[in-house]
């Protein structure tokens, strides 16, 4: 064998570094550890893992990894990388030798498919559950190769110790010429090893056939490259592209001395057996050991396939039957399957599920989703009608020419996927077929238990003398005997779900269900807000919307103050899939010198306190609040440095709301500058907003003397939301939206 040419090849390094833009990562590496001989038994989809693995495999272990590989990739200057690799071909007489003496020293790990060849349709079980792949036109088992090479090889190592360990030693210096072993210090090496097997998944995400980079070289150099050459390119030049994860998982080593230590094998396993004897018998137990081995190892192959966003999609479709889904009730049972997975445990996940797996639910821009839906219509798996998804059952699938497959049906190649995973595909038909009924009362139940248990579990943490009672800070539901629309309510910075109550009780009675919202960090104390970000403000009204959409496809969004900006950016995030979105006094400036000047003390006191390891004495700045049985009376200068950049935030996407906004804004506002209000309405992207001014002294106009105005204005304008479908703006609004837009920055509108 050539010996491995990492470091003194300039065209390995460069195919490396210049082609593999993907980002590869390598899971479970620390179970390979250095007394093993190791075959390395490998899932085979793309020409890539025969250039790929051994690259990856020897940057993260240091070992020189030899392969083996199709005879027909021998020629030119990928026959001489591969060669360089250590790779040798599956036409090679002498391979089987070389393997198992190779596997005895150890210093040199194998890749083998068990395949035997590229499954380019991911088929690998029958209805049954049984492995078999294609295989020129047909199905077959996979290969016992791997087996009987692992069994050899330890067989073989058993052997050497029973020669070398007996009194006289009789035969050692002709089985030391046999493999090549040139000292006793190098069988006593060779003793210390144990041959396993490491089962190894290769999962890509995304797998797409679309034009590359790679495919555009290929055709300006050859004019008239094949179908099947213009699919590999499709195909495997996109895995190699930016956008694409490649997982490579590791299993548990299978120890080969379970299978041959065994009472049941005693006979082979006794010193001075004849091992070619053996062999010779396809009925021998040692061949029985192999048919054993074998489906261990592939299932435990295909358990290591790391589930992602279009597994689970691929597989909802193909399960979805005759039913008709809306983007909503996919996106409900996609967070369902994930949900459903990680309770289970022991799945392995794509790291784009575990971490923001509920960002499917919370109906965000999600291209990921988009692009999936997009691929699915373009190849006729399922046909749209309005804004539902039916499945095209008139043409069948799989039934596409075996190496075009993965450019003509990739849908069909993703769901083949995870079909060998261990309760995979029945979790997720459950979930395609149960009723809109059963899925909305699970999704409920497991965002109002969240949001309860998070509030509970701050409030105890946190709870001090200035923390007021419980039911000030718990998130509330109201829900009329009969409604349409719900409302997600959402209250302002410092403050709990009661500064919304009076409103959200007066909208309940007008007949919406609504879910007054618990901002992370309020409603327990001041030391809770100061620990949150933003964000986590926008995941607790993202749970509060869940449960609303639950209850009703007719959703609102509304808020007051920070709350009020909150819902504006809802608002630009989802935007069709509310009805409409109100804010009162949302910021976009505050008026108030400490609040401006609070984020960069802030950032002082993160800097400092990483000097000193205890906290400044600036942290909290003293409040007045306007009511004291709601609000915080300390200000988390932090929690002022995650207001700015909410304010930052929502700039952006007010230009993406679509829907009915109404921006109310107190012209007299001590906390909010009162400019916000024509702020936010000039940068809304609909053209059906309402801007109305109230004279107002105080900043909380939602509670106390005038709050039944402000309700009126909001019912209002809900009414006329509501008529904007059907017959447009009714008259009573036309002269305030008129006005509204001739307004100037620093002139206000009346209270009519």
């Amino acid at each position: 064998m050539a010996s491995f040419a990492f470091n003194t090849s300039k065209w390995v390094m460069g195919i490396a570094s210049k082609l593999i833009k993907s980002d590869v990562r390598m899971h479970n590496a620390d179970l390979i550890s250095d007394d093993m001989a190791i075959i390395f038994a490998v899932n085979h989809f793309t020409r890539l893992e025969t250039l790929l693995l051994p690259y990856e495999l020897h940057k993260h272990t240091g070992r020189e990894v030899w392969s083996l590989a199709a005879s027909d990739l021998f020629v030119g200057k990928i026959g001489d990388y591969l060669s360089k690799m250590g790779a040798i071909s599956t036409k090679d007489p002498d391979r089987d030798k070389v393997i198992v003496h190779s596997l005895l020293d150890g210093n040199h790990p194998w890749i083998i498919f068990p395949e035997g060849q590229m499954i380019k349709d991911k088929k690998v079980v029958d209805t049954g559950g049984e492995f078999e792949v294609f295989n020129q036109g047909g199905r077959r088992p996979p290969h016992k190769g791997i087996a009987n090479l692992a069994l050899r090889a330890e067989f073989y190592r058993y052997k050497l110790e029973c020669i070398y360990n007996s009194p006289d030693q009789e035969g050692l210096e002709e089985t030391k010429e046999r493999f090549g072993i040139e000292s006793n210090e190098e069988v006593e090496s060779i003793l210390q090893k144990n041959t396993v097997i490491v089962p190894v998944n290769i999962t890509y995400y995304p797998i797409r056939a679309r034009d590359n980079a790679i495919l555009r070289l290929a055709q300006t150099i050859a004019k008239d490259l094949s179908p099947r050459a213009i699919e590999e390119l499709s195909v495997e030049g996109t895995l190699l592209s930016a956008d694409t994860d490649i997982d490579i998982t590791f299993g548990e080593p299978i120890d080969i001395q379970e299978y041959l230590h065994e009472p049941h094998y005693a006979e082979i396993m006794a010193c001075g057996d004849d091992l070619r004897k053996l062999e010779l018998d396809p009925k021998s137990l040692f061949n029985e050991a192999a048919e054993l081995l074998m489906p261990r190892y592939m299932e435990d192959i295909y358990a290591l396939t790391r589930i992602n966003y279009d597994h689970i999609f691929a597989t909802l479709i193909r399960h979805q039957g005759n039913r008709s889904f809306t983007e909503r009730r996919y996106r409900n049972r996609i967070f369902l399957c994930i949900h459903a997975l990680m309770q289970r445990g022991g799945y392995h996940l794509h790291e784009l599920l575990t971490d923001s797996y509920k960002a499917i639910i919370y109906e965000d821009p999600s291209p990921k989703y988009r692009e999936f839906i997009d691929l699915s219509v373009q190849e006729g798996v399922i046909k749209q009608h309005g804004d539902s998804f039916r499945r095209d059952f008139a043409k069948a699938r799989g039934k596409e020419d075996f190496h075009r497959i993965r450019a003509i049906e990739t849908t069909h190649v993703i769901a083949n996927e995870v079909e060998p995973v261990e309760g995979f595909s029945e979790l997720v038909k459950g979930i395609a077929q149960s009723s809109k009924r059963d899925l909305s009362f699970t999704i409920r139940s497991v965002f109002l238990e969240e949001d309860h248990s998070i509030f509970e579990k701050d409030y105890l943490e946190f709870r001090s003398e200035e923390s007021k009672p419980m039911d000030v800070g718990r998130p509330f539901l109201l829900i009329p005997d009969h409604f349409k629309e719900g409302i997600v309510l959402v209250h302002g910075y410092m403050a709990a779900p009661k500064e919304v109550r009076a409103l959200a009780e007066f909208l309940y009675e007008q007949g919406y269900l609504v879910y007054g919202v618990r901002l992370k960090g309020h409603g327990t104390a001041p030391e809770d807000l100061a620990r949150v970000r933003w964000q986590d403000w926008y995941e607790s009204l993202n749970r509060a919307y869940v449960v609303t959409k639950s209850y009703t496809d007719n959703i609102i969004i509304g808020g007051f103050s920070t709350g009020g900006g909150l819902a504006l950016m809802a608002a630009g995030l989802k935007q069709d899939k509310i009805k409409a979105v109100f804010s009162i006094n949302a910021p976009m400036r505050l008026r108030q010198f400490t609040a401006r000047l609070a984020p960069s003390v802030a950032s002082i006191n993160t800097l400092l306190q990483k000097i000193k390891g205890k906290p400044t004495g600036w942290e909290f700045v003293a409040n007045s609040p306007e009511n004291e049985d709601i609000n915080y009376q300390r200000n988390p200068l932090s929690g002022v440095r995650e207001l700015s950049l909410t304010m930052e935030a929502l700039e952006e996407h007010l230009p993406n709301i679509v829907v009915p906004t109404l921006i109310l804004q107190g012209s007299n506002d001590p906390t909010v500058d009162p400019s916000s209000g024509m702020d936010l309405f000039s940068k809304v992207g609909t053209s059906s907003k309402v801007l109305t001014y109230l004279e107002r002294p105080n900043h909380g106009i939602i509670n106390g003397e005038g709050a039944q105005d402000v309700f009126n204005r909001v019912k209002q304008f809900l009414d006329w939301a509501k008529q904007q479908e059907v017959q447009g703006a009714p008259r009573e609004l036309e002269d305030e939206i008129r006005i509204a837009n001739l307004l100037t920055e620093t002139e206000t509108l009346p209270a009519s």
